[in-house]
């Protein structure tokens, strides 16, 4: 069977534009990623609101960015969760750094929950964590799976994830500096995936050959 194209509207490939564009271009948001909780006075600048100084290394970043203080990102998974909210084309709403049962073995695996307007968004970070994988970077390969947050919240809840291993078992450790890596990584990996899929689109050969 051949995967047909689905008939696309003009408004639909302008949003695919749009949405591919916002992506090859995005260099994160204005002020602070930590938002109006941050009352952080800038030493290089006097300011409460530039980026002078905002980094997941901030002693308050992962109390900052929890919607409860009492439980602050947990410091393996702040990083990528930093990243993922100044870049702005996701929303995290949930994390764990994961975390080991009391024999050792890994209980939990490191993940991080998000809101995603753009499916085309999503395609981007799965095809960069696939580059990732094969370029060796990762320890594991990591996935974009659809979940929810709670049962009464009709959106829908994405979490980038390792997948369940085929082999041999996961390190925690091992995983939790993938998702360092994803996080160092994200900016360029939506810039560079979102320019090639534009360019692609913009290829009259492929339209004619497909």
């Amino acid at each position: 069977m051949r995967i047909g194209r689905r008939d696309t509207s003009t408004d639909r490939t302008r949003r695919f534009q749009s949405d591919l564009a916002e992506a090859s271009s995005a260099d994160g948001i204005d002020g602070r990623v930590c938002g109006e909780s941050c009352s952080f006075i800038c030493s290089h600048c006097g300011s409460t609101a530039c980026q002078c100084a905002c980094s997941p290394d901030c002693e308050e970043a992962g109390r900052a960015m929890s919607a409860d203080p009492h439980l602050p990102i947990e410091p393996a998974i702040l990083p990528l969760v930093f990243e993922m909210k100044r870049l702005s084309l996701f929303v995290p709403c949930w994390s764990c750094e994961g975390h080991l049962d009391p024999a050792g073995a890994l209980w939990k695996l490191p993940r991080v929950w998000f809101y995603c307007e753009s499916v085309i968004h999503i395609r981007l970070l799965t095809d960069g964590l696939k580059d990732l994988e094969i370029a060796g970077a990762l320890s594991a390969r990591w996935q974009v799976v659809v979940t929810f947050s709670d049962v009464d919240n009709p959106e829908t809840t994405f979490s980038l994830e390792p997948a369940p291993p085929s082999g041999s078992a996961l390190e925690l450790s091992a995983l939790q500096r993938d998702a360092q890596v994803i996080g160092r990584s994200l900016e360029s990996m939506m810039n560079g995936q979102a320019a090639k899929l534009l360019q692609e689109m913009s290829n009259p050969y492929k339209q004619i050959v497909n």
